[in-house]
C-alpha cells in the first residue's frame, strides 16, 4: 500500500468536511508516493517522536495537533516547526493530522475521554452543519432493488443507529435516444416509455465519490437522470464536546478527584461553595482540549461539572456557582485521544504495524506542593 492510499483511509475515517474553518487537518508533508511501512500516532510531532518512528520502522506520523497548524511562509530552520519539517522530509516521513474532524466523532476523542471518566448515554454539545447530501436517481424498476443494494453497499441510507434507509414511488419516465446513443433500452428517433422509480437517499458529502461510482457501475443507462442536494441541518452525532451522566452520582469531591487521576495532573477549578457541594453530580460536561467557550453549551444541557482546558479569568466569574468549571491541562485533556485515534485506524491497516509512541505528550510540568 502507497502511503497516498493509506491517506485516502484515514480521510475516510476522519472526514475533512467535519473539521472546523480554522483547522489543518488531514495531510501535512512529506512524500505520500512510497510505500507503508508502519504508522505511528502520537499527540504532537516532535523529534523524539521522529526519532522513534525511524527506529521503529514507521514512516506514516499521526498526530492529533497539525504540525503545520498556521501556514509556513518560508522554509528555513528558525522556527520550531520549521526544523521538523526538514527533519519528517529528511528522514522519509510523512505527517497527518487528525484534529477537530476527529473531535466532531460522537466516539471519537471526546468520546475516548468520557469513557476513562465512566460517562455514559453521551450526546453532542454544540453539532456541527450535517454534511450530508440527497441523491435522488430514476431507476427502471426491473433494476432498482440492485441499484438500491449498491447505493447502500457505498454508505449512502445511513442515518444515526439506522442503515438502508430510503425512499422510492414509481412514475412512468419517457426518453428518446438520438443519434449517437446506445440505449440500454428502446430505439434510436423513437419516444420511450419506461416505468421507473423514483430512488431517494442521503449519505455524508465525504462519500459521494464511492455513491457515484456504485451508481454508475449497476445503473443500467447510459446517462443516468439524478439530482444531488446539499442538506443543512445539523445532526446530533456530530459536533465539538459531550455530555454524559455517571451510572451512579458522585459527590462533588470525588468527582474532582476521579477527574485528577484520569488526568495525571492538578487541577484549577471553580471556588467550591456550599451550594456547589451540597448535591452529587449526575450529569457532567467536557471537551478535551481549548473548548472552555462551551461551558455555556454544558450549563443548558443541565450538566454540574464541565471539564476542558484553557479556561480564562471571566469563565470562573460568569459561571458563577451554576456550574463548576475544571481545567486540566490541554495536553492532558487529549492524550486519551491518541489511543482512540489509534483504536479506530487499526482495523484498516490490519497488515501494518499501528503503535502508539512512547515519547512525552506533555509539553508542561506542574509544580505541587
Amino acid at each position: 500500500m502507497l502511503i497516498r492510499d493509506a491517506v485516502t483511509l484515514l480521510d475516510g475515517i476522519f472526514p475533512l468536511a467535519l473539521q472546523q474553518p480554522y483547522d489543518r487537518c488531514g495531510f501535512q508533508c512529506g512524500n505520500a508516493s512510497q510505500e507503508l511501512r508502519g504508522i505511528l500516532v502520537g499527540l504532537d510531532v516532535s523529534q523524539e517522536m521522529i526519532e522513534e518512528a525511524v527506529g521503529l520502522g514507521c514512516n506514516l506520523l499521526v498526530t492529533h495537533h497539525p504540525l503545520l497548524f498556521h501556514p509556513l511562509k518560508t522554509l528555513g530552520t528558525a522556527s520550531r516547526v520549521e526544523r521538523l519539517v526538514h527533519q519528517l522530509l529528511g528522514s522519509g516521513l510523512v505527517a497527518y493530522a487528525a484534529h477537530t474532524n476527529a473531535d466532531a466523532l460522537l466516539h471519537g476523542v471526546n468520546g475516548a475521554l468520557a469513557e476513562a471518566l465512566g460517562l455514559v448515554a453521551c450526546s453532542v454539545l454544540e453539532p456541527s452543519p450535517a454534511p450530508l447530501m440527497q441523491a435522488v436517481v430514476y431507476v427502471p424498476t426491473t433494476h432498482v432493488e440492485e441499484v438500491r443494494d449498491a447505493l447502500f453497499e457505498a454508505g449512502a441510507g445511513a442515518l444515526g443507529s439506522y442503515r438502508e434507509a430510503s425512499f422510492g414511488v414509481r412514475g412512468m419516465g419517457t426518453f428518446k435516444p438520438v443519434e449517437g446513443a446506445q440505449p440500454h433500452t428502446g430505439q434510436l428517433g423513437v419516444r420511450e416509455v419506461v416505468e421507473e422509480t423514483r430512488l431517494e437517499v442521503v449519505f455524508e458529502s465525504w462519500r459521494q465519490g464511492e455513491v457515484q461510482a456504485a451508481l454508475r457501475k449497476v445503473h443500467p443507462y447510459e446517462e443516468i437522470a439524478q439530482q444531488l442536494y446539499a442538506l443543512t441541518q445539523t445532526l446530533p452525532y456530530y459536533g465539538m464536546g459531550l455530555v454524559g451522566d455517571f451510572e451512579e452520582p458522585l459527590p462533588l469531591k470525588d468527582c474532582l478527584q476521579r477527574i485528577r487521576e484520569v488526568m495525571g495532573c492538578p487541577l484549577r477549578h471553580s471556588h467550591l461553595d456550599a451550594s456547589a457541594t451540597k448535591s452529587p453530580v449526575v450529569r457532567m460536561g467536557l471537551c478535551g482540549g481549548a473548548g472552555a467557550d462551551l461551558w455555556t453549551k454544558a450549563r443548558s444541557a443541565g450538566a454540574q461539572v464541565f471539564l476542558s482546558s484553557e479556561f480564562k479569568h471571566h469563565h470562573f466569574l460568569d459561571a458563577g456557582s451554576e456550574l463548576v468549571l475544571v481545567e486540566a491541562g490541554h495536553a492532558e485533556t487529549e492524550i486519551p485521544a491518541c489511543g482512540r485515534i489509534q483504536q479506530l485506524i487499526a482495523p484498516k491497516f490490519r497488515n501494518f504495524a499501528v503503535l502508539l509512541t512512547r515519547t512525552n505528550s506533555r509539553p508542561a510540568s506542574y509544580l505541587c506542593s
